[in-house]
């Protein structure tokens, strides 16, 4: 009886399926959820009229916690603005400025001495500004650091993840005491008047607080004179990275309104004045790069030259207003550092973004110069960037950013910078004394530091400078109490010293010792607070009692020094009395570094009951997989799930039980703060995965498979080569899970996997000529040869991908990166795209070379789609990346960095019309008409001369006069699925860089050659027991050819240039799902071969598929579930080892990171080889196979296909 489309059973495989990847998946949340909690958050709020001191409340005579000395405040954000962007070198000017020529080797850098208004004003003013090395916290992502910057709090490690999607903050800040009524610095009653302007993610992060006014106070019932403080905000898209000016030009276009007077206000000036404000006007239009930007509705009335009217301005607000009463400006620019991930530093580009933000800063200036009130301008970067543009890590040149504070108003008297420097010195010694304090980072200790990167740029040719280093959240307590507001509740910085040195209070106290009483008070009134919140806080005795300690000590010590001058005020003024407040100042001081660095280094609630229910969900999740595929041998998929479902129905319902009972125990206890749900989560997942497990193993099946092949006793499946071969897999898997033991092997993973892949390629290789030498069949012999030279070819290809590499920091300076070309270089060269070019003729060639063995290559699909079809879409991905790579360069030969290119257009087409063409053409060809078959008539052979008898007449009559050939039936299953495969690898071939292009079209070619290489070797051992050794070939293919397309684990080495391809603009979804496809291509592509290890030259005549179908699906699923057991050791091994190295001193370094990559890696790859590659693709071939394989009376021959 024929065989119909419904008889092939697949409900088995996607009940597995879908098991597996929920089982999983619950695994890692649970393990996220105790290994990667966020710290707990206060909900309270520093008020203006109650200081942090106990039971000491100043609402009786201020409604401020020290007096304001700025009225007004600028806060110019340059993103990603590099310490040694904004520092001067006269001694580099003179080296390279020289008429000799420059040292050989050495060029000037095009990001250094580019900020030249920084140092003519340090210079003219010192007294003005100062400048400080700006030290972030990790992670260096724009979200967190405004998060720190607004808040004073640290991040944690799981904030990474977040910096698209950012949340509301709802800490207390100091945007939220800006806009709170009650907080005037200057005994008003109303909210500051806000002006932002700049980066987006500000509004994703604070949407309460910079909320626009303007439409409120069109309408008079919403709005009333005095009622509260006017807001404008204008932000701007920030994720593009490959726009340069658009949130630039934003921002310098619309700060004249604020700075400059309006031109009604012109008239009531002398002529010169008028003019001189005429000109500045005109040099700020000249800032905007994107002139269309000024046909904006902020500037309708511009032209009309009716600036009274300016969309800008309400019937509440004028433009007048604008100009004179705000009291902070925020303006956050991205042009720095999207020229960064763009060009990278060493390029043309980021020297004219930075001469552009130099004239911005000498405009705000000379703004900030002529007011008449007190105004300070804070320019700085929220991190730095590494030397190929990125950020994300905690290498020096990501956490090094820069500080600029200049005021109208002298701050930084030589007297004052004297005195916080000896406070300074103390707090040093201080810190350094304390046995918290000898295991902080340098910076905390010392509030200095050498400014290496410049020297390190010129091979020593230059002497470091020495500079003032605080850590970036220092600025929220200073920048709080200079405008006369509370510090926020849940700060950890201190003060900047140079701030508060030079003041005195009304009584005479010294302004910094004031300030740091003020900010050490809250502090601890925060960690009490922290404590008496949770029983489980994550603090330690000995922390917790130097902090009371060191607290206590500065206190005795004020309480002393009030005592010393309560009698005599004019004490103060004495030098011995002023040597005391600054040891009490500096006690302090160092009771606020000794906090700040004991959380930096343990800030990390644990919940063990979460991290081991997680870990043992991810342990029998695995051991379900090997099971899953040693059950697979013998029964059935469908037979399978028919036996487990109740049994583990049961077991699931008896763990939720146990486990809200046991979590309920736990909490009462403090031990975890394991929710029901996620209890109910653990248990439901142990009690299914634990049945599982224990039924596969050890129960006998009643539902066997039918033999297909001779049965082997035990003494011969161990005496087969095929064991060795599975054996070395095996361990080649563990020896991936083992690396994760060590930290150094950790991040050299690039160069043990490779090691791997090659040992088990010559133990393949040893197999093949043990075949050739041992076989007395022809046919062995060569099946055996053929799968040596496959595993040669495979080695040197690996050999090859290899040199492409991104070096992690840890890898220097032992490492060179390749992946751009040159070592230097964060584009890719324009000979490095041509290269690619290549890949277009390689990867259907080798593709049609492959399926000529079994005459595929002349099936109606094969010449379409991979002959013309492929050829076409790969060329136009190749194409798009060479104009990329020329645009790209184009900027070093003078032309605007910046300006949008010519070829911009055309890219985007080239990108969109190959894709379309693999998923539209390619993806419709294979899934309408998939089999890679052709009928051939061939003519009969010619009769022998001689004389004609009616007995030959009579057989030459009855004879066929033509023989059908059927091309391809020898390997039709295998044929069809590669069709599938092509369409999948255009599609990654596109949104691959150049380098990234060759190396996966290398994979690729490799993942044909394995195939080949596998199913020779059966044929030339007689055996169908090699999958094991397949699957883990394929994986360490995945993992190897991840570290060549540029990648590693670590945040900053993912490709955000890439978000771009084929869109004009940011689409969170498509952009995401774009770099997504990046970073794990190899890992997609490996996953969608894995069916190849089954289907490879099963033709449609297959006597296994005829006999026994569910026998085939259960193969599939086989090798499906050790593939995936291959990257669920891996994903285990990579959690359990950052569990038991949670508290070593690199675990969030490079022990969690590599967890964190190691679950997208899992669930992406389990979901893909599973659902996509296995329940679709290889369900659908065989659905079609088995009906157009059921002819009878057609028997044709698995090599030739002849009829």
């Amino acid at each position: 009886m024929t065989r119909t489309v419904a008889a092939l059973p697949v409900r088995g495989l996607w009940a597995l399926s879908v098991a597996i990847i929920l089982a999983s998946a619950t695994g890692f949340w649970l393990f996220s959820r105790g290994f990667l909690l966020t710290r707990m958050v206060l909900p309270h709020h520093s008020l203006p009229s109650t200081l942090p001191f106990a039971n000491d409340s100043a609402s009786t005579h201020t409604d401020e916690w020290y007096p304001a000395k700025f009225e007004r405040a600028i806060i110019l954000v340059v993103d990603a603005m590099r310490i040694d962007f904004a520092t001067w070198s006269d001694e580099l000017n003179a080296t390279f400025s020289a008429p000799s020529s420059p040292p050989p080797g050495h060029r000037l850098m095009p990001y250094h001495n580019r900020l030249p208004i920084i140092h003519t004003l340090s210079d003219q003013h010192p007294e003005n500004t100062m400048l400080y090395r700006f030290r972030a916290d990790p992670p260096t992502t724009t979200l967190q650091r405004l998060k720190g910057l607004t808040t004073g709090q640290l991040p944690t490690f799981i904030d990474a993840g977040s910096n698209f999607a950012g949340s509301a903050i709802d800490e207390d800040n100091w945007l939220q005491a800006l806009r709170r009524p009650n907080t005037g610095g200057t005994g008003g009653k109303r909210p500051r008047n806000l002006v932002f302007l700049g980066d987006d993610t500000w509004s994703s992060l604070f949407p309460r607080e910079l909320s626009d006014t303007q439409e409120a106070e069109q309408n008079s019932t919403l709005w009333s004179e005095g009622s509260g403080g006017w807001a404008r905000v204008r932000p701007f898209p920030s994720l593009n990275v490959w726009d340069l000016d658009t949130v630039d030009d934003g921002v310098f276009s619309r700060l004249p309104f604020f700075l400059l007077p309006s031109e009604s206000a012109e008239h009531a000036m002398s002529p010169q004045a008028a003019a001189d404000v005429r000109a500045k006007r005109a040099k700020w239009r000249e800032l905007v790069r994107q002139q269309e930007m000024l046909a904006h509705p902020d500037f309708g009335a511009l032209s009309h030259g009716n600036m009274s009217s300016s969309p800008m301005a309400s019937t509440a607000v004028g433009l007048e207003q604008l100009h004179s009463d705000w009291d902070v400006i925020i303006a956050h620019g991205l042009g720095v550092d999207h020229c960064g991930h763009r060009y990278g530093p060493d390029h043309p580009a980021i020297s004219a973004k930075l001469a552009q933000t130099n004239e911005a800063i000498e405009l705000i200036v000379d703004a900030v110069s002529r007011s008449d009130k007190a105004t300070a301008l804070y320019v700085f970067g929220d991190h730095g960037m590494d030397p190929k543009g990125d950020h994300g890590g905690d290498s020096p040149r990501e956490v090094d950013a820069a500080l600029w504070v200049y005021s109208n108003r002298a701050w930084n008297t030589k007297e004052g910078k004297e005195r916080s420097s000896r406070v300074l010195e103390q707090a040093s010694a201080l810190v350094k004394n304390e046995p918290l304090g000898a295991a902080l980072d340098d910076d905390l200790k010392d509030g200095w530091w050498l400014n290496t990167h410049l020297s390190d740029d010129y091979r020593q040719l230059l002497e470091p400078s020495k500079l003032r280093s605080i850590p970036q959240i220092d600025l929220v307590s200073s920048l709080s109490l200079t405008l006369g507001l509370p510090i926020p509740f849940n700060n950890l910085g201190a003060v900047i010293p140079e701030m508060f040195a030079s003041d005195t209070s009304a009584d005479g106290e010294w302004g910094l010792l004031r300030a740091l009483r003020l900010n050490a008070a809250q502090t601890m009134r925060y960690l009490d607070t922290y404590v008496e919140s949770s029983r489980s806080h994550g603090f330690s005795d000995e922390a917790l009692s130097t902090w009371r300690l060191m607290y206590q000590r500065a206190e005795a010590s004020y309480a002393e020094l009030a005592a010393l001058v309560a009698n005599n005020p004019k004490a103060r003024h004495q030098s011995h009395v002023m040597l005391v407040e600054e040891r009490v100042a500096s006690e302090y001081y160092a009771f606020m570094r000794v906090v700040l660095g004991t959380l930096r280094q343990m800030w990390a609630q644990f919940d063990p009951a979460l991290i081991i229910s997680g870990l043992v969900v991810l342990v029998l999740t695995t051991v379900s997989l090997i099971a899953v595929y040693v059950r697979s041998r013998h029964t059935s998929l469908e037979a399978m799930v028919a036996r487990l479902w109740k049994q583990c129905a049961t077991g699931g319902v008896i763990g939720v039980v146990l486990g809200r009972a046991l979590s309920i125990v736990l909490v009462s206890q403090s031990i975890s703060h394991i929710s029901l749900l996620e209890a109910s989560a653990a248990g439901l997942a142990i009690g299914v995965m634990a049945t599982s497990c224990l039924l596969l193993l050890f129960a006998a099946g009643d539902d066997e498979l039918p033999s297909i092949s001779r049965p082997e006793s035990l003494r011969a499946r161990l005496c087969n080569p095929s064991m060795l071969l599975n054996s070395i897999a095996c361990g080649m898997a563990t020896m991936h899970g083992l690396a994760f033991m060590s930290n150094s092997f950790t991040f050299r993973e690039d160069g043990i996997v490779l090691h791997l892949a090659q040992t088990l390629i010559l133990a393949l290789i040893h197999l093949a000529l043990y075949s050739v030498m041992s076989s007395s069949s022809a046919k062995q012999k060569a099946a055996g040869y053929r799968a040596f030279v496959c595993g040669s070819l495979i080695m040197v290809l690996n050999r090859a991908a290899s040199y492409s590499t991104v070096c992690r920091e840890e890898q220097l300076p032992g490492c060179t990166p390749t992946f751009y070309g040159l070592p230097s270089a964060s584009i890719s060269s324009v000979s490095l795209a041509a290269a690619n070019l290549v890949m277009v003729w390689l990867v259907p060639f080798a593709v049609l070379r492959v399926l000529k063995r079994s005459q595929s290559h002349r099936g109606m699909v094969a010449k379409l789609w991979i002959s013309i079809g492929m050829r076409i879409s790969m060329g136009m991905s190749a194409a798009y990346w060479l104009l990329d790579s020329i645009d790209g360069n184009h900027s070093t030969s003078g032309a605007t960095p910046g300006k949008k290119s010519d070829w911009s257009d055309l890219r985007i087409v080239l990108a969109r019309m190959a894709v379309g063409i693999a998923l539209g053409g390619g993806f419709a060809a294979w899934y309408s008409s998939p089999f890679c078959l052709d009928v051939a008539i061939s003519k009969p052979p010619p009769q022998a001369a001689g004389p004609v008898t009616r007995s030959s007449a009579k057989a030459q009559a009855s004879s066929p006069q033509h023989t059908a050939v059927v091309l391809g039936y020898g390997n039709a299953f295998g044929a069809a699925y590669l069709v599938f495969v092509t369409v999948v690898f255009c599609a990654l071939y596109l949104v691959q860089q150049p380098m990234g292009g060759i190396t996966i079209s290398l994979l690729f070619i490799k993942l044909l050659l394995c195939v080949e290489a596998f199913d020779s070797l059966r044929d030339a051992l007689v055996t169908s027991s090699l999958l094991p050794a397949q699957t883990t070939m394929i994986a360490i293919l995945a993992y190897l050819d991840y570290f060549s397309t540029g990648h590693q684990f670590t945040l900053v080495s993912i490709q955000w240039s890439t978000a771009f391809i084929g869109v004009r603009e940011m689409q969170l979804v498509i952009c995401g799902t774009i770099v997504a496809l990046n970073t794990l291509g190899s890992f997609i592509l490996a996953s969608v071969c894995v069916p190849m290890a089954v289907l490879w030259n099963e033709s449609l005549g297959s006597r296994v598929l005829r006999l026994a179908p569910e026998s085939f699906v259960a193969r599939l699923g086989g090798a499906a579930a050790l593939y995936v057991g291959y990257h669920a050791v891996v994903a285990t091994s990579s959690a359990i080892n950052a569990a038991v190295f949670r508290r070593h001193l690199m675990v969030w370094k490079i022990f969690a990171p590599r967890f964190m990559f190691s679950v997208p890696v899992f669930l992406v790859s389990t979901v893909v080889v599973l659902l996509l590659a296995t329940g679709f693709a290889a369900m659908r071939v065989l659905r079609l196979g088995i009906n157009v394989g059921n002819v009878r009376g057609l028997p044709v021959a698995r090599d030739s296909g002849r009829v």
